[in-house]
């Protein structure tokens, strides 16, 4: 695959004796469309409907420019596909089938894409892809100097600090996977210092307890991966082993420590006992699934205007905008709409790639596996807190469906 640019002499079967050495201008229009789409996506915060445009018209033109190789593609990749149509097949029995029916098609569109990408797109390039928008969303986003109204956390171009955040936290993962790469050049590597900065920046001043947390854990996996690399495969399932047991001791030893623990925790990052709501939220959340266990109330036909539960929980948690609200759990929150099959599918599907990813990042340790390594773990702390996967035109959601592609190519 291309990269985005790349400056080079003219090739040519004669040395140019008599004439200096012009350079051109090369490109690759597969990496051009992934760089606009990821583009499109990365600013809907700002761009709103434009950025969709942006998306679907880039990755349109990667479907349909080899059509015969896409179809493959989702072929290959079929299970995700299967339960993306299940999303879409649930307006049969939503509450609300036209809102199900309108989000599942967006959602299949953006898997879709992100599938071609994972198969027509190489994984450095598309790194450098992301590390490019991210930076320029970083930028934007300093730049905006929007901030709350009551301050309590930077805004940016986001609607939300929590959006500020996890943005700003894929620019710091993409980033120290360029930096730490000797193999790239200072064309890439000096950027991403001064991005690294810029994202740090932004994570602080986003306020989003979850999102330190999360990514000052996935540095301590990256060291481990870093460490991991360098062993052999015997010392490799020693140290793993060494490490397994030596958790399971520390959590033993801390466990009696657990109330303790848990105030320090509370107070560290300002939250309740509840987690700010959250273990309410879950017991409403649950028993909508006992209800429902088997097909949930249809894709996204919970938090809709008018729903009797949601607009009592919005009530009684002051969301007065009435959106960008949750369940604050992956696996509840879509079990409420999809059932709890199509869940553990889901699930299934998303420790599968992870664990490739860490294979990937470990047998063939490059910028592009360490990335998306450390993003799959990041995902995976998170999931027990917030919504992480899957949702239509959403970046998270792209990624993750390329990181799967990228997976099965690894271990095949």
């Amino acid at each position: 695959m291309g990269e985005l640019a790349a400056i080079g002499p003219r090739a040519g079967p004669y040395r140019a004796a008599r004439r200096p050495r012009r350079r051109t201008l090369s490109y690759s229009p597969t990496a051009i469309a992934a760089f606009i789409a990821v583009f499109g996506l990365a600013f809907v915060p700002a761009l709103g409907s434009k950025g969709v445009l942006l998306f679907l018209m880039a990755g349109m033109f990667l479907v349909v420019g080899r059509f015969g190789e896409s179809l493959g593609a989702l072929r290959r990749e079929w299970l995700i596909v299967l339960l993306t149509l299940w999303c879409v097949m649930s307006f049969g029995w939503s509450d609300y089938p036209a809102l199900s029916l309108r989000h599942g098609i967006q959602l299949l569109l953006t898997v879709m894409i992100g599938v071609v990408i994972g198969y027509r797109v190489a994984p450095m390039t598309f790194l450098k892809v992301v590390f490019l928008t991210s930076s320029l969303t970083a930028l934007a986003s300093l730049l905006v100097r929007r901030a709350r109204a009551d301050g309590e956390g930077y805004l940016g171009i986001y609607s939300s600090k929590n959006a500020l955040a996890d943005a700003s936290s894929v620019l710091i993962l993409a980033a120290m996977a360029v930096l730490l790469d000797r193999r790239l050049s200072w064309r890439w590597r000096l950027p991403a210092l001064v991005s690294l900065a810029l994202g740090a920046l932004l994570l602080v001043m986003g306020q989003s307890s979850g999102a330190l947390v999360s990514t000052l854990a996935v540095i301590l996996v990256f060291g481990s991966l870093v460490l991991l690399q360098r062993l052999t495969p015997v010392m490799r399932l020693v140290a793993v082993a060494l490490v397994l047991v030596l958790s399971a001791a520390i959590a033993v030893a801390l466990s009696s420590f657990a109330d303790e623990l848990a105030q320090i925790f509370l107070d560290l990052t300002g939250k309740d006992i509840t987690l700010t709501g959250r273990t309410a939220l879950w017991a409403v959340a649950l028993g909508e699934i006992a209800e429902r266990p088997l097909l949930g109330t249809g894709f996204q036909a919970f938090w809709v205007h008018g729903q009797p539960l949601a607009e009592q929980l919005w009530a009684e948690f002051y969301i007065e905008s009435r959106q960008g609200f949750h369940f604050h759990n992956t696996l509840i929150s879509n079990a409420v709409e999809i059932g709890v099959l199509a869940t553990a599918l889901q699930m299934f599907v998303f420790i599968g790639a992870l664990w490739s990813c860490l294979g990937w990042s470990i047998r063939r340790p490059s910028a592009a596996s360490v990335f998306f390594a450390l993003f799959m773990v990041r995902l995976f702390l998170l999931m027990w807190i917030e919504v992480v996967y899957f949702y239509q035109f959403a970046l998270a959601t792209l990624i993750i469906t390329v990181a799967i592609c990228y997976g099965r190519r690894f271990r095949t």
